[in-house]
């Protein structure tokens, strides 16, 4: 598993390759993520609110661009930082605590939105 890989990685003091995984992972979580999404989003009617299109928007972007975005998002976008986290959170309810429990698919996407929050 990559997880595998990084530890071994890790261990062999090749840094520069943690990175490069970590950064597979975090793809790998925000493409299932977005999958997730409108797979449950099919079956809901209705609008996107502003901040559920910025967390989109951030779940396509590099995380080392997180900041800047959700800095324009809350103050250019008009999205209050409190409605950017419960629309994390309401993805970590419904999408990664549908997944199998202690999966490591689990682990890595809920891990990722932590970092968002």
């Amino acid at each position: 598993t990559v997880d595998a890989w990084m530890n071994k990685s890790h261990q062999d003091g090749m840094d520069g390759m943690v990175g490069i995984l970590q950064k597979v992972l975090q793809m790998y979580s925000g493409v299932q993520i977005i999958r997730a999404r409108e797979r449950l989003s099919s079956s809901e009617k209705g609008e996107a609110t502003p901040a559920a299109e910025l967390f989109e928007k951030l779940l396509k972007v590099d995380t080392d661009q997180w900041e800047a975005e959700i800095r324009n998002g809350t103050k250019e976008g008009g999205v209050k930082p409190s409605a950017l986290i419960a629309e994390i959170q309401r993805t970590m309810e419904t999408v990664v605590l549908g997944l199998e429990n202690g999966s490591m698919a689990q682990r890595v996407q809920a891990e990722y939105l932590r970092e968002l929050v």
